[in-house]
């Protein structure tokens, strides 16, 4: 946890840059230009200038992430039928 929040800071490289990406807020609906840092499997820090071992250039690509969670959480609503609180 500790290397996972200095890869946050920038102050070790990440595993994985991905870079130039359009990031998608699912709670807000909008985009951010920005670059994913990824260590141990696990998103460290999105922002800007992050260094990493591996890096790709998504040229402006959406990215979105915690789809796969976010994703089946709505696919369970949607069979279970949208209950609202009381």
């Amino acid at each position: 946890m500790i290397k996972l929040a200095a890869v946050a800071r920038g102050e070790i490289p990440a595993d994985v840059v991905i870079k130039n990406a359009r990031i998608a807020n699912i709670f807000t609906s909008d985009y951010e230009q920005a670059d994913v840092a990824i260590y141990g499997g696990k998103i460290a820090g999105i922002g800007k200038n992050y260094s990493g071992r591996v890096e790709f250039d998504a040229g402006g690509r959406a990215l979105i992430p915690g789809m796969i969670d976010g994703h089946r959480r709505i696919l369970r609503q949607l069979r279970r039928g949208w209950e609202r609180p009381p």
